[in-house]
């Protein structure tokens, strides 16, 4: 890496305002309004309690067998009022009872014989024969059983009540789409108290559990020294992160170092391969045109010989910063190069993995262009990867982390668009900056919220690797052999050091 220029509550969940439950009913009723008495030979018991609230008020057409200002269920509520002009009017039919009807339907029939009608009604002709004192003896009985009747309609009134009450409560806690409410419904007040909420389950914007469940690792350009690295984390590295000597074609495809330092026996984790797409005197145009097919071909080669025929070459990385020589002057022509290029060295080795790489903190190329306009097409890469450091602004809190995440060349966006195209992802270098030139220096909350993003990524993630640099021409990152930031260092050991392990790509 060579060091970058700077740069050009949802409403009505426990609320008193849950319009799904009705109103309770109203005092200013009389309970023969609300409770009826139970119907005969059979029929349902009329209640409100089922409703959960008032019923509509009762009409001539709605009240079975009554009029309007009738009490459904009186006894005998008629006889004053008619309930024997009827009897006159001649006809000899049966009718049956009707519910809840003292001798309402007695003028259609006449003087037509019909059963004795629920609620007090009489037998046919007992009016004509009956002396003074029989209708004396029978004001008495109707009194007696008025006020039997208006003590059975008291007390079913009083069950009625409960039953509105507990009822209509339960029925609010089960019916429609209202979430339940924390406190008690209306009526409920001898219920139970609800349970204490319990504590949430942690979420992935937390902070991650210490440990490293993915694959990890550092920089190992000879002569670091990556067992250095894996004697100090107490975990052996998953991927050693390596560039090639880029000042000729001889270097860049056909020498063997550093590739011959990490053969599987002595390294058995996997090694990703930095690689310009040209060197310094060649141009994206004769790549373009394929006079550099040659060349990728003996590289595919190259990696065979060296027994790394998967590995991942991370092609033309960081082409939207001004560093490196082979960032698109034209955007097409420097796409067309990168496509030519895989398909000549996977032509030789099919199994390689090829990297895409984006430089953080660099949404526009050189030329003008969006940072994402280079890319080259699914079919040309199997990982999208970001280059990130701690600096341009330095992230000193977790707001400015994760605005400098989400912005277009941020790691998360690289993260979302791996994402989209099916790819995995991965971080080839990431660290600290030095403070005095734009970086964030001992900043260990940056090794932290990096540790969080890993964690929360983990199912896309190829692979991570610290970049552990003291050369003072870079970024000065080093944790290790020199400690040039002593608690980065020790968050570092903290959160990805023994006994965690990584997994393979």
């Amino acid at each position: 890496m060579a060091e970058a220029g700077p740069k050009a509550e949802a409403a009505g969940v426990g609320t008193d305002t849950a319009t799904a439950v009705t109103a309770a009913p109203t005092m200013s009723r009389t309970i023969s309004d609300t409770v009826p008495l139970p119907a005969v030979d059979g029929m349902p018991e009329g209640t409100t309690a089922s409703t959960g609230g008032d019923t509509p008020e009762e009409t001539a057409e709605s009240t079975p067998g009554g009029a309007v200002g009738t009490t459904p269920g009186g006894a005998d509520s008629g006889a004053d009022s008619g309930a024997d002009s009827g009897a006159d009017s001649g006809g000899d039919s049966e009718s049956p009872a009707k519910p809840g009807g003292a001798d309402s339907g007695a003028d259609s029939g006449g003087d037509s014989e019909s059963p004795a009608k629920p609620g007090g009604g009489r037998r046919r002709g007992s009016h004509r024969s009956a002396p003074a004192n029989g209708r004396a003896r029978r004001r008495r009985r109707r009194t007696v059983i008025g006020v039997v009747a208006a003590g059975l309609v008291l007390m079913l009134g009083a069950l009625g009540l409960v039953a509105l009450t507990t009822g209509s409560g339960d029925q609010r806690r089960t019916s429609g789409t209202a979430a339940p409410s924390p406190r008690p419904a209306i009526g409920t007040a001898d219920a139970p108290p609800a349970p204490e909420p319990t504590e949430p389950e942690p979420t992935a914007d937390g902070p991650a559990a210490p440990g490293v469940r993915w694959p990890s690792g550092t920089n190992a350009n000879p002569p670091l020294d990556i067992w250095a690295w894996d004697r100090w984390t107490g975990r052996a590295s998953d991927i050693a992160v390596v560039f090639t000597v880029r000042n000729n074609w001889q270097h860049i495809v056909f020498s063997d170092w550093p590739l011959s330092n990490y053969p599987k026996s002595v390294f058995p984790g996997q090694v990703s391969i930095a690689q310009p797409l040209f060197p310094e005197s060649g141009n994206e145009r004769s790549c373009a045109n394929g006079q550099y097919d040659q060349y990728w071909a003996a590289f595919g080669q190259t990696l065979i010989r060296n027994g790394r025929p998967d590995a991942i070459v991370r092609l033309g990385w960081e082409y939207n910063g001004n560093w490196f020589w082979w960032h698109p002057r034209n955007t097409e022509t420097w796409k067309t190069c990168f496509q030519r290029a895989v398909t000549a060295i996977r032509s030789m080795a099919p199994g390689v993995l090829i990297d895409f790489n984006v430089s953080a903190h660099r949404d526009r190329m050189t030329n003008g262009d969006d940072v994402w306009a280079a890319y080259p097409g699914d079919d040309y890469v199997d990982i999208v990867s970001s280059d990130v450091y701690d600096s341009y602004p330095p992230s000193t809190t977790t707001e400015l982390f994760d605005e400098q995440c989400n912005v277009p060349s941020g790691t998360c966006t690289v993260i979302n668009f791996a994402r989209a195209h099916g790819k995995k992802f991965a971080v080839p270098e990431w660290g600290l900056a030095r403070a005095d030139r734009h970086g964030g220096g001992d900043n260990s909350l940056f090794i932290e919220k990096m540790h969080d993003l890993f964690d929360q990524n983990r199912d896309i993630l190829a692979y991570e690797a610290y970049f552990n640099t003291a050369e003072s021409n870079n970024v000065r990152s080093s944790l290790l052999n020199p400690q040039l930031h002593p608690n980065s260092a020790q968050k570092y050991l903290e959160l990805f050091g023994a006994p965690a392990s990584g997994g393979g790509v």
